[in-house]
């Protein structure tokens, strides 16, 4: 049974990794501080961690923390984190989830003193965790939460998603508001927004919005590939933030990859092209205005011959190098998703911008 908790709390949970909880959360918060409600948020589990003050967080509990100022602890944002063999441990040492229960729960009575509600971003769909006895339900319903559950676009996948999703909730007693759809292409919004709503409305459920596919939300930057692939930057840290828009590997003439080079491109080109590798740099013009907006990947672990290095560092292109073969750099780049990162104030703004436009948030504070 859910516990009971003055501070009432949204749980934004997915029905997949990267469908836009962090997106929602980010737009929640601002839209409800836009109608001077004090809000609190947390991420009772996280995954993807870095450091912060000396602690161990998820990353997008720093996102959130950066771009509202929080004063709460971060560790408190982000109680529970799971690392590398943590599961497997778990269940080896046959571990109980308890001190799990009460670590969240403390820090949740912390981030929600003085709030008058608590934004709560989930971990994936509604079972990750279960392993360790805190799946997404199971945290939502230890807190007293009413989910959002937020899923793509379209109609067939995300109901079929959504119904699967909420038969999760339902099991451990936590109420489900309703549906929030992400990634709507924009011509088939329209079309598709009142079939979604009708089907929902005869579940007792809700449509609180949709929101239109951005492509500026998808975008990559250099930093992200960078941190993602694990790669070293060679030259250009200060170019690393410009966007990425179109990846090439270098495998063709010079004058050939010449053609496809301009802003937004990242050259994927082997160490040993030393005349590929050249004509890369040799695009970006020093006095250019646009200097630093094409990207270089050396691959294959050798590095260029010495004399190009210099010509390297004397350019305005950002460098950086994997060890892995041009494939293999090449397939794991196309995996990598566009986050959204405290640096990136274009997304930020983007994302508050689309919550504000598109979800009803007077339904949604009347709902709960």
């Amino acid at each position: 049974m859910p516990h009971r908790i003055a501070t009432p709390s949204v749980y934004v949970a997915g029905t997949s990794q990267h469908t836009g909880k962090t997106l929602v959360s980010l737009g929640l918060v601002a839209a409800l501080l836009d109608r001077g409600l004090t809000v609190g948020y947390m991420k009772p589990v996280g995954q993807r961690t870095v450091e912060i003050n000396g602690a161990t967080v998820d990353e997008d509990v720093v996102l959130i923390r950066t771009v509202y100022d929080l004063d709460t602890d971060p560790v408190d944002s982000n109680p529970v984190t799971i690392p590398s063999g943590f599961t497997t441990e778990f269940v080896r040492a046959g571990k109980s989830r308890e001190p799990l229960i009460e670590i969240i729960m403390d820090a949740y009575a912390r981030v929600a003193e003085g709030a008058d509600l608590v934004i709560v971003e989930g971990t994936g769909h509604a079972g990750v965790g279960s392993i360790i006895g805190m799946s997404n339900a199971q945290v939502a319903a230890i807190l007293g939460s009413q989910a959002m559950i937020v899923t793509g676009g379209g109609l067939g996948r995300p109901v079929d998603e959504f119904a699967l999703n909420r038969a999760m909730f339902d099991q451990e007693g936590c109420r489900v508001l309703g549906m929030i759809a992400n990634k709507f292409l924009p011509n088939r919004i329209d079309e598709l927004k009142p079939l979604l709503a009708e089907w929902l409305s005869a579940r007792g459920s809700r449509l609180f919005g949709v929101l239109p596919y951005v492509p500026v939300l998808s975008r990559l930057t250099m930093r992200q590939i960078a941190s993602e692939t694990r790669a070293t930057v060679i030259h250009g840290e200060r170019y690393l933030d410009r966007p990425i828009s179109e990846c090439i590997i270098g495998a063709q003439h010079p004058h050939r990859l010449l053609e496809s080079l301009e802003p937004g491109v990242l050259a994927i080109i082997p160490g040993d092209r030393d005349d590929l590798i050249l004509a890369a740099v040799s695009s970006e013009e020093l006095s250019s205005e646009t200097a630093g907006t094409i990207g270089i990947c050396i691959t294959g672990g050798v590095m260029p011959h010495d004399t190009v290095m210099r010509l390297i560092e004397r350019s305005q292109a950002p460098v950086i190098a994997i060890g892995r073969g041009t494939y293999d750099v090449a397939s794991e780049i196309s995996d990598v998703v566009g986050k959204i990162i405290p640096s990136d104030s274009e997304k930020i703004e983007t994302g508050q911008r689309l919550v504000r436009e598109n979800l009803d948030i007077d339904a949604l504070c009347a709902a709960l």
